[in-house]
């Protein structure tokens, strides 16, 4: 589906904005860290119950596909019987719900690792996926801290620059020129390249925000710095791949 050419999410922000509040009530085993960020992608400010659900919202504000995601975005019934046998329900909200362009919806739990597991979890696991399917969207158990430590520590690096400053607009444009000119050159050549037209230090966060949206590529699995190589992309990939 093409979430890209869709102008008016005004129906999804009302449907799927968040169904709780975070809060610290299952970290009995494992302390969570609560917080809240401000998303450049959507504009809102977005809550998060632990380090690893932020993790994967920086991978998401980064990932050029990613068109819109929503987080605690719906409530599901999950049936169960009392010890009199009675048939009830209790209210589980799954994680984040994400459009990318080109597929469908794709509902999303976030876990620390594959060992929390339980008997808990598979009800909630099933019953998320029953959901999903009924809407036909897809449903993902992932762990984002199971990524190399480099690659979460790039992915924390670049997520401070996906922000547009106000002189990025006039200053991207030549970044780009300069650098399908040059082929590919390393983040500090690139910006010394403009003396003494520009200051290189206005330009290095340019490059870094262009890194950022995808418009720049570079090597995820490497430490991202001033010497890391840049080119502009021969085709449309994730530089998170």
């Amino acid at each position: 589906m093409k979430w890209f050419g869709k102008n008016n999410w005004e129906e999804e922000d009302v449907e799927f904005a968040p169904k709780r509040r975070v809060d610290n009530k299952d970290s009995k085993q494992r302390p969570h860290v609560i917080g809240a960020f401000y998303s450049h992608r959507m504009s809102i400010v977005a809550e998060y119950d632990s380090l690893t659900e932020w993790a994967f919202y920086s991978l998401l504000e980064l990932e050029i596909n990613v068109a819109r995601y929503y987080v605690q975005p719906v409530r599901i019934h999950i049936p169960y019987s009392d010890n009199n046998g009675n048939l009830k329900s209790w209210l589980h909200v799954p994680d984040v719900l994400v459009f990318r362009d080109g597929f469908v919806p794709h509902l999303y739990q976030i876990k620390h690792s594959p060992n929390d597991s339980s008997e808990k979890l598979k009800i909630i696991n099933k019953a998320c996926e029953v959901y999903a399917n009924s809407r036909s969207w897809e449903y993902s158990v992932i762990y984002p801290k199971s990524l190399p430590k480099l690659v979460s520590r790039n992915i924390e690096f670049l997520a401070g620059f996906t922000k547009t400053r106000k002189w990025f607009d006039s200053y991207a444009p030549v970044v780009m020129s300069r650098l399908r000119l040059i082929g590919q050159t390393s983040i500090a050549e690139l910006s010394q390249s403009f003396i003494p037209q520009y200051d290189p230090l206005l330009v290095l966060p340019v490059i870094y925000h262009l890194i950022a949206k995808g418009n720049l590529w570079i090597n995820i699995n490497e430490p991202i710095n001033e010497y890391s190589i840049v080119r502009i992309p021969t085709e449309k990939n994730l530089f998170l791949l």
